[in-house]
């Protein structure tokens, strides 16, 4: 059979994605290992410092161009910000029937996420260290989710569509409710919560049931 240079492109990049995401996988387990082992702060630190430098190398390679990147045109680190807290508030693993609430790289981001935001507001000095974290682990969600176990699962399908959807919206909401919904973060018995968000939950919801049917159909 015939492999056109267009299609011999499309198989090279797919054999790529996989390789990528058992690689990013490698990572996110040990980070995972890392997070559980008692260690001083700092060792922590470089560590994860090391382990993303890899994981963004990577990202670079199958992404050269910014252009390709989810969060390119947010026109503020703001809007990054609020991307993130939309997709922690939607994710909640009760949310979730299947295996996938289990999956070390999602709770990974999670963690990561609610790290991140708690420096957020706190002005902690590792906070942009953190959101580079987050944004690497949420560019690399759509290749391990696409080239991974998970590929059929439904609850798959709907993280991909609560990611694209999160990004999306964050990023081309009004002015106002976008300060209206940062302003709201802030911290409910010690532990950071977005209630604003989580009053908009249905509605989101909405959105990721139609970007699933636009993106995945009946499947």
């Amino acid at each position: 059979m015939f492999i056109d240079n267009e299609e011999s492109a499309y198989f090279e990049r797919q054999a790529y994605s996989i390789k990528l995401s058992y690689f990013c996988k490698t990572n996110v387990e040990q980070l995972s290992f890392y997070c559980m082992a008692e260690m001083d702060k700092n060792e922590l630190r470089e560590i994860r410092k090391q382990k993303f430098a890899q994981m963004e190398q990577q990202l670079k390679e199958i992404h050269p161009n910014e252009e390709d990147s989810i969060f390119y045109y947010h026109s503020s680190e703001d809007r990054i910000v609020l991307s993130h807290a939309l997709f922690w508030t939607m994710t909640l693993p009760q949310f979730f029937k299947s295996k996938l609430r289990k999956e070390k790289f999602f709770l990974l981001l999670r963690q990561y996420q609610e790290e991140m935001l708690d420096a957020f507001l706190t002005e902690d000095d590792y906070f942009p260290e953190l959101l580079r974290y987050c944004n690497i682990l949420y560019e690399m969600l759509p290749i391990i989710l696409g080239a991974s176990h998970l590929r059929a699962n439904k609850d798959a399908r709907k993280l991909a569509a609560i990611a694209l959807v999160a990004a999306g919206y964050a990023g081309d909401m009004d002015e106002d409710m976008a300060n209206a919904l940062l302003d709201d973060i802030d911290y409910h018995f010690n532990k950071v919560k977005c209630r604003k968000i989580e009053q908009m939950l249905p509605k989101l919801m909405k959105m990721v049931e139609g970007e699933m049917k636009s993106s995945f159909g009946n499947r």
